[in-house]
């Protein structure tokens, strides 16, 4: 067996984890609450982050998949400690 490589990964000042974003609470810039991250579109000719996905119940986007779940584009968000901020 070859050896492996371990990188550690700490504070990336302006990165985000995928980990750390599914399943968090969305809200919207005045604090309402918008509802659960489910799923988050990657696009696969640039592996960028295009999408997060809403769960089912949260009507604020113009954009809804098959499933009924709201698509926010990726521009449309900031995220802080504890929530992901929908500014559009």
């Amino acid at each position: 067996m070859g050896q492996h490589t371990v990188l550690r990964v700490t504070a990336m000042e302006g990165r985000v984890f995928i980990s750390e974003v599914a399943g968090k609470m969305a809200v919207s810039k005045d604090g309402q609450l918008l509802g659960q991250i489910e799923d988050i579109v990657i696009d696969t000719s640039t592996g960028m982050l295009r999408y997060l996905v809403l769960g089912p119940s949260t009507k604020i986007s113009e954009m809804v998949d098959d499933m009924g779940r709201a698509v926010i584009p990726v521009k449309s968000i900031h995220f802080d400690n504890e929530y992901v901020i929908v500014t559009q």
